[in-house]
C-alpha cells in the first residue's frame, strides 16, 4: 500500500513541470558546481605545491649569510585543499592558504579568495553541499506542501479513509515519493562524484575519504528526511494548500536565510572577537614583558638587547627570546581560536531552531574544511616555524658567539640550511572529525524524530476527524 501510494504521487510529480524543471535546474547546478571545483582545486593545489617547492629551493640555495638574517627572511608555507573542498568549501574562501614563517612571530594566513570575491558570496558559494542544503528543501516544499492538504481538497482523503488505508501507511506513502525525488537528486550526483575523488587519490587515502562520505550522507539524509517529515506534518495541520506553502516557505526563508546570519551576530555578541589592531597591541605587550623578565633573570639586564649585554651571549638571546615568545603566542592565538570555537558551538545549538545551521557545521567538519581543521594547519605551521627558530640558534650559540664582537661576521651555508626538513602537512583523518561533530549528527536525528513524530501525529489526528 506504501509503494502504491508512492507510485501515485511519482507519477503526479511527473505530469507536473514544477517537477521535472526544478529537478532539471538542481541537477545542472550540481554537475557545473563539481565540475568547476574539480578545475579549481586541480590548479589550487598545483600553485600551492610548485610555490611550496620553490619556496624550499629557494631556502637551501640562498648562499652564504648570516644565519639571524635567513631566519627572518624565513619561508613559505601553503595550505593543501582537502579532497572534499570540492563537495563543501566551508570556511576555506574567507581563511588564508599561506603562511609567512618569519623570525619572532607568529603570522596570520594570508591570501583569503573572498578578499576579492563581490559581495553576492554572503548568499553562500555555489557548491554542492550548498545546493543541498538550500535548494533541495525549497524544491521539498515546492512539490510537496498540497501533498495532504490537496487530497483533502479534492475529498480524495475521505475516499481514503473509507477503504480502510491507515494513517501511518498514507503518511509513509507521502514520505516514500518525496523521498525518491529528493534523494534521487543528490545520490547518485554525490555517489558519482566520490567515485571520482576516490579514484584521483592514492590508495592509503581512499578509505579515509569512503568514511567520510558515509558520515556525510548519514548527515544529509537526516537533514533532508527532516524536511520532508516538516513538510508534510504542515500540510496535514492546516485547513488549505495556500496557507502550507506560506508556512512552509516562511520556514524555508528564516531557517534557511535569516537564522544563519542572526546566529552568527549572536554568536559574536555572546563570545566577542578582538579587533585586529587591539589583538596584535595586547600580543607585542605581553610578549614584550614575558621577555623582559626573562632576560633579567638570565642576562640581569634591564631591557632587552641592552647595550651592555655582550655580542659573545647574542646567539643564547635570541633562543631565550624565542622560547620566551612561545609561551605567549600558544596563550593568546590559543585564547582566540578558542573563541572562535565557543561562537562555532553557540550556533550548533541553534539548529534546534534551525536544522541548516547544525547541518553546515557538520558537513565543513567531514569535508575537511571547517576551523578546526584550519586551526590544525596553523599549528602545524607554527611548530616548523618554531624548528627553524631552534636550529638556527642553536648554530649561533655554537658558532657566532664564540667569536664575541666578530658576532656578525660569521656566515653559515648549505649544510645549515639543509637542516631545516621541508614542511609537509598531514591532513588530519576522519577520526579527529568524528570526534568533534557526532554531537551534530545527534542533533540532526533528533530534530528528524521531532518532524517524524509530528507528521505521525498530525496525520492521524486528521485522518480521524475525516472519519
Amino acid at each position: 500500500m506504501i509503494r502504491t501510494i508512492a507510485l501515485k504521487d511519482l507519477r503526479e510529480f511527473a505530469r507536473d513541470g514544477r517537477m521535472l524543471w526544478a529537478a532539471a535546474l538542481i541537477v545542472l547546478l550540481s554537475v557545473v558546481a563539481i565540475a568547476s571545483g574539480f578545475i579549481r582545486q586541480a590548479e589550487i593545489n598545483s600553485e600551492r605545491a610548485a610555490g611550496q617547492a620553490l619556496d624550499y629551493k629557494a631556502w637551501l640555495q640562498q648562499g652564504e649569510r648570516h644565519p639571524h638574517d635567513a631566519a627572518e627572511q624565513g619561508m613559505h608555507v601553503f595550505k593543501p585543499e582537502p579532497p572534499l573542498a570540492v563537495l563543501d568549501p566551508g570556511i576555506e574562501p574567507f581563511v588564508g592558504s599561506t603562511v609567512w614563517l618569519q623570525a619572532h612571530r607568529q603570522s596570520e594566513l594570508k591570501f583569503r579568495p573572498a578578499q576579492d570575491a563581490t559581495g553576492l558570496q554572503r548568499f553562500g558559494q555555489l557548491s554542492p553541499a550548498w545546493i543541498v542544503q538550500v535548494l533541495v528543501p525549497l524544491l521539498i516544499v515546492v512539490i510537496g506542501f498540497n501533498c495532504i492538504s490537496g487530497e483533502r481538497e479534492r475529498g480524495t482523503l475521505r475516499q481514503l479513509a473509507s477503504i480502510g488505508v491507515p494513517a501511518r501507511k498514507l503518511l509513509f506513502g507521502k514520505a516514500l515519493a518525496l523521498g525518491t525525488c529528493a534523494f534521487a537528486l543528490v545520490f547518485p550526483v554525490w555517489i558519482v562524484f566520490a567515485l571520482f575523488a576516490i579514484g584521483r587519490l592514492p590508495a592509503a587515502e581512499r578509505p579515509d575519504i569512503i568514511y567520510r562520505m558515509i558520515w556525510l550522507l548519514a548527515g544529509y539524509g537526516l537533514y533532508l528526511g527532516f524536511s520532508i517529515f516538516l513538510t508534510i506534518a504542515v500540510s496535514a495541520l492546516v485547513r488549505s494548500s495556500r496557507a502550507a506553502v506560506v508556512l512552509l516557505l516562511g520556514f524555508w526563508v528564516v531557517a534557511t536565510l535569516i537564522a544563519p546570519r542572526t546566529a552568527s551576530e549572536l554568536a559574536n555578541v555572546s563570545y566577542p572577537t578582538p579587533s585586529r589592531l587591539s589583538f596584535n597591541t595586547d600580543l607585542s605587550h605581553d610578549m614584550s614583558e614575558a621577555a623582559g623578565k626573562a632576560w633579567k633573570s638570565t642576562f640581569n639586564v634591564d631591557a632587552r638587547w641592552d647595550a651592555s649585554l655582550p655580542l659573545s651571549k647574542w646567539g643564547a638571546a635570541l633562543k631565550l627570546d624565542d622560547h620566551t615568545g612561545y609561551g605567549v603566542l600558544d596563550q593568546t592565538f590559543g585564547k582566540l581560536w578558542d573563541t572562535f570555537e565557543r561562537q562555532q558551538r553557540f550556533q550548533q545549538w541553534v539548529g534546534f531552531i534551525a536544522p541548516v545551521i547544525t547541518l553546515r557545521g557538520y558537513s565543513m567538519g567531514l569535508a575537511g574544511t571547517d576551523f578546526a581543521q584550519h586551526r590544525d594547519f596553523s599549528t602545524a605551521a607554527e611548530l616548523q616555524r618554531r624548528k627553524i627558530q631552534d636550529i638556527v640558534s642553536d648554530d649561533l650559540v655554537t658558532h657566532a658567539d664564540p667569536l664575541g664582537d666578530a658576532h656578525f661576521t660569521y656566515k653559515a651555508g648549505a649544510g645549515l640550511w639543509a637542516r631545516v626538513p621541508e614542511f609537509r602537512y598531514q591532513l588530519p583523518t576522519v577520526g579527529f572529525a568524528a570526534s568533534r561533530y557526532w554531537i551534530d549528527l545527534v542533533l540532526l536525528a533528533i530534530m528528524f524524530g521531532a518532524a517524524l513524530a509530528s507528521a505521525v501525529i498530525s496525520v492521524s489526528r486528521l485522518r480521524s476527524r475525516v472519519v
